[in-house]
């Protein structure tokens, strides 16, 4: 069988099945075509591999919950669990990005040029609308790094104090 054909069969890509051979876990042979050698796999050697992965069973990664709560899950009543060591994560996950965000804030407090979105995370308003209010010239911007547009600090604060 050529390489597409088996490619079709197994219900891959070329490219997944040419890692199959190069790993070793499919063997595949060269026969001489019309103009150049043609790559060949042989049909019983693929229908036992399509079986092979037809009855793989998964595993989860971790053998025991208590190493860790991600694990694979079945039926319903394992949903629910999995749905409720979400939710236990959530506060921890709040906190870290409250953190980030503190870091961004610090990280910008004495910058003195900002460019849109920056001055979008400091002002608390919408990137969009600061594009409105350069466009209509009520926010000024110079040429900031690769085209890149940059707000200084003491503008964007006179900006916001005018709304």
């Amino acid at each position: 069988m050529k390489k597409s054909d088996a490619a079709k069969f197994l219900d891959i890509s070329e490219k997944t099945l040419e890692r199959l051979v190069k790993n070793g876990e499919i063997s595949s042979k060269l026969a001489k075509g019309k103009t150049r050698d043609v790559v060949i796999f042989d049909d019983e050697e693929l229908k036992a591999y399509k079986e092979k992965r037809k009855s793989a069973k998964y595993r989860p990664a971790y053998d025991s919950p208590a190493q860790n709560s991600v694990s694979l899950i079945a039926t319903k009543e394992h949903n629910q669990d999995r749905q409720v060591q979400a939710l236990s994560f959530a506060p921890m996950i709040t906190g870290l990005e409250s953190l980030a965000e503190a870091q961004k804030m610090l990280s910008l407090q004495n910058k003195p040029m900002l460019n849109l979105g920056e001055s979008a995370f400091v002002s608390g308003l919408a990137v969009t609308f600061l594009e409105r209010a350069v466009k209509e010239g009520k926010l000024k911007t110079f040429a900031g790094l690769r085209g890149s547009k940059v707000i200084r600090r003491t503008d964007l604060e006179k900006f916001i104090s005018e709304l």
